[in-house]
């Protein structure tokens, strides 16, 4: 959902039939029950460095920093016990993560993986301290960028994304995501 890959996301999208779904953390685990119903030749998983949600898991299993139950059950709990000493072997730990579960969700698709280094994004956007909870097929435009998005099915596929938005002082803009 991070504001600075809304650019790189676009630039990725190839057609009109293109689905993005994006939430805190590139996190499979909290959606895999929602994307064993989708038919797909081609996943590309695009997870990043400088993650706010992973800053998250390593505070909550490295410093015992207490976070809601639903971060806990939907985010956090897939790491306890994996072994990493860093932020950033946690963050290659939830690109693997991430892939093989998507392997075992999509075992007929292609399944690309890409960690992508924020640090080598050219542009970076200005920061804007509001989300948006879009629809998989919608695309962005000038005024999305630099905001936090996040694009789900449905609005209960990603209510620990939610609450991790509001717990980084995010103001919800726009919602074309029901329950």
């Amino acid at each position: 959902m991070d504001y600075r890959l809304s650019q790189e996301v676009m630039n990725r999208v190839k057609s009109e039939n293109d689905i993005i779904i994006r939430n805190a953390g590139a996190n499979i685990y909290e959606l895999k029950g929602r994307l064993k119903g989708i038919n797909v030749g081609e996943v590309i998983f695009l997870p990043h460095t400088d993650c706010a949600a992973m800053k998250l898991v390593n505070s909550a299993i490295k410093d015992g920093k207490e976070v809601d139950k639903e971060i806990e059950d939907m985010l956090v709990s897939q790491f306890r016990g994996k072994e990493f000493s860093s932020l950033q072997e946690l963050e290659k730990l939830n690109a693997e993560i991430g892939e093989k579960m998507l392997k075992e969700i999509f075992p007929n698709a292609k399944i690309t993986t890409e960690l992508i280094d924020v640090n080598k994004i050219i542009k970076i956007p200005q920061k804007k301290t509001r989300y948006y909870l879009l629809k998989p097929q919608t695309r962005y435009n000038e005024e999305i960028i630099g905001s936090y998005i996040i694009q789900a099915f449905s609005k209960e596929d990603v209510t620990a994304d939610i609450k991790i938005a509001e717990s980084l002082g995010l103001k919800l803009e726009k919602s074309e995501l029901d329950y």
